[in-house]
């Protein structure tokens, strides 16, 4: 019998012994290649097809069902997709065979940051079943994917976590993962030396993936808006997953060219939300965790409780919860306790901006919820009603006025977690009608004359 035949008669004798699932996912994929000295091989398509097949649910059955067949066999081997290339090459020198290695053009990969170790909660998991998705299809469905929303939600977590996917799944890939600031600094590099474009190109546009940090620095970059949308678009037409993070929305994004715009707007936009204090006390415990520290629930509650106050991000939040730490030792305690928090946290000098944005967003929303007879957590909440409806639009154009520099997205997630696009359609409806209804006028004044006094 030839290999091929081996494998066909073993095939029903393991499909009878694993599940369905488990058998079209990890043993149908399974190629025979040789048996040689004794030892039967077979290639899988990827790292992962093979190592779920070697696990001890599915190769003891895989042995017993060659050896079965195929009496001669000692051992059975399962290779992946590049340890068969490196196979094939030793077995016919003359074969050109590409690159064993990844090919990244970078070394800032953080390995520590994947999907395994993402905390998904109800602000997060949409984008980051998108992100999975994309990591698993590359070049599919969802491209370009853009995602964005405040600094310090985990954008560049998820941008680390798909490039780690991938790289394990597929180690041959050519993938980039670099930010706007890096891509503008290799092309002026290039400008400024005369030097060699095609090289520029080369590294930026013969890859399969593109994962690319803080879009919204294109901004004020002319020149490399014009060199981006021809990466874009030359990637994109020859079907290489992209991937965009920024901290708005592209119709956000100031001097953006309408071309670029329209090419970034070609894929699917998530947001990314700010995390509730359930999800941010999972966070927290993980974190803890990770430096091998036990934080107790009610101890990180508490912390979680304080950074939703403030509206903090989550790099910003963890960055206390070291603090916490440090400062829990200092005092010879092994667990940090609430008390620990409270004094580690009442000199936090660097949270002043944040703290001033979480007061005025709380002010506007308190006052607006008294004008019209409501409690803040209803201007927040879901339900639709007349009152509250117009009490949020309100809101949301007195956030706009008074927090100019807070992008659109942050102050959705203030009113409730509410989308930029509803941020601007209320803005705008309560600033045209202020124009023309002396009722609506009345009260935008008073509520405004409150918050100023």
């Amino acid at each position: 019998m030839d290999v091929k035949e081996i494998w066909e008669r073993a095939k029903p004798i393991i499909e009878n012994n694993v599940s369905s699932i488990s058998y079209d996912l990890y043993i149908q994929p399974l190629m025979p290649e040789a048996f040689e000295d004794g030892t039967f091989i077979l290639s899988a398509p990827t790292t992962r097809d093979a190592n779920y097949a070697r696990n001890e649910r599915h190769f003891p059955h895989i042995d017993d069902a060659i050896k079965k067949v195929a009496p001669l066999v000692e051992k059975v081997e399962i290779i992946d997709a590049v340890e068969k290339e490196r196979r094939d090459a030793r077995n016919n020198p003359a074969l050109e065979v590409l690159s064993q290695e990844p090919i990244i053009y970078n070394n800032n990969i953080n390995p520590q940051q994947t999907f395994a170790n993402f905390i998904v909660g109800k602000s997060n998991q949409e984008v980051a079943a998108m992100a999975e998705f994309v990591a698993k299809n590359p070049g599919k469905k969802i491209n370009p994917l853009f995602i964005y929303g405040r600094s310090g939600l985990g954008k560049t977590h998820l941008l680390n976590a798909i490039a780690n996917y991938i790289l394990e799944d597929r180690p041959s890939t050519k993938l980039v993962l670099t930010s706007i600031e890096k891509f503008t600094d290799d092309y002026v590099s290039v400008i400024k030396q005369k030097g060699d474009f095609g090289a520029f190109r080369e590294k930026y546009r013969n890859i399969d993936v593109l994962l690319i940090d803080d879009v919204q620095e294109l901004a004020s970059k002319q020149a490399t808006q014009e060199e981006f949308f021809h990466t874009f678009n030359d990637l994109f037409e020859h079907k290489r997953q992209i991937v965009l993070t920024s901290d708005r929305h592209p119709n956000e994004i100031a001097t953006l060219s309408e071309r670029l715009q329209s090419r970034l707007k070609s894929g699917i936009f998530q947001d990314i939300r700010n995390p509730d204090i359930e999800m941010r006390t999972a966070i927290l415990q993980k974190k803890a965790a990770l430096e091998d520290k036990f934080l107790p629930t009610e101890v990180a509650k508490h912390i979680a409780e304080y950074s939703n106050k403030i509206n903090e991000n989550i790099r910003d939040m963890e960055g206390h919860l070291v603090k916490i730490i440090v400062y829990a030792e200092l005092n010879g305690h092994t667990i940090p306790t609430i008390a620990d928090c409270d004094t580690a946290l009442a000199d936090n000098s660097g949270d002043a901006e944040t703290a001033r944005v979480g007061d005025m967003a709380a002010r506007v929303i308190a006052t607006t919820a008294a004008y019209f007879d409501a409690t803040p957590d209803e201007i927040t909440s879901k339900r639709r009603t007349e009152k509250l409806s117009n009490a949020r639009s309100i809101v949301a154009y007195l956030l706009t006025k008074y927090l100019e520099a807070v992008p659109l997205t942050e102050i959705g997630e203030i009113v409730g977690g509410r989308t930029h696009a509803w941020v601007i359609f209320s803005r705008d409806k309560i600033a045209k009608q202020l124009t023309t209804d002396d009722v609506l006028k009345a009260a935008v004044d008073d509520i405004t004359s409150q918050l100023e006094k």
